[in-house]
């Protein structure tokens, strides 16, 4: 079977896999810009890239599994940092004072605001590049679910590797 789509349909996805690049790469520019206020997450974040650039990469040459890479990391981050964390909360509480305000008193959690929407936007437009592909399989969901899986332990693997104090974020997924 192949792992590639016809080229017609290579064609008619080329603006939104750019799209998803976009995403990928603007995802790991503020991973790469956030180690300057806090360097013990610097490890972390060189290693956390590189499910975003793969799915990237992946989704530019059209590869189902690069979808759903790019889902599964986007959604993964999204989740982590918006519902076991207060990150992405306190990101837009920090855009709000500097919209009201005209200050913020920590720049380096107001980078949030672009990481959720860069991951927001990752895993949407990769979500709508799989539906536009023409030879969708039921087994493709097992495709999802391992992307899932995979990345869920790519992500407890480099923390538990480089940052074991934020391990405590994941506790209920280890319990």
């Amino acid at each position: 079977m192949k792992a590639t789509v016809p080229l017609r349909s290579a064609a008619a996805n080329t603006r939104l896999n750019i799209a998803i690049a976009f995403f990928s790469a603007g995802f790991v520019a503020v991973l790469a810009l956030s180690p300057y206020w806090d360097r013990s997450i610097q490890v972390v974040h060189l290693f956390e890239s590189f499910p975003y650039l793969i799915a990237g990469a992946l989704c530019l040459w059209n590869r189902k599994s690069g979808y759903a890479l790019a889902v599964a990391a986007g959604t993964f981050w999204l989740w982590t940092a918006g519902f076991l964390t207060t990150i992405v909360r306190n990101g837009f509480e920090r855009l709000a004072m500097l919209a009201t305000t005209g200050h913020v008193d920590r720049l380096g959690i107001l980078l949030a605001v672009p990481a959720a929407l860069m991951t927001g936007g990752l895993a949407l437009t990769a979500f709508w590049g799989y539906l536009r592909l023409p030879e969708k399989r039921l087994r493709d969901l097992a495709l999802f679910v391992s992307a899932f899986i995979i990345v869920g332990a790519w992500f407890l693997g480099i923390f538990a590797l480089f940052a074991p104090q934020y391990l405590g974020i994941f506790r209920r997924l280890l319990h």
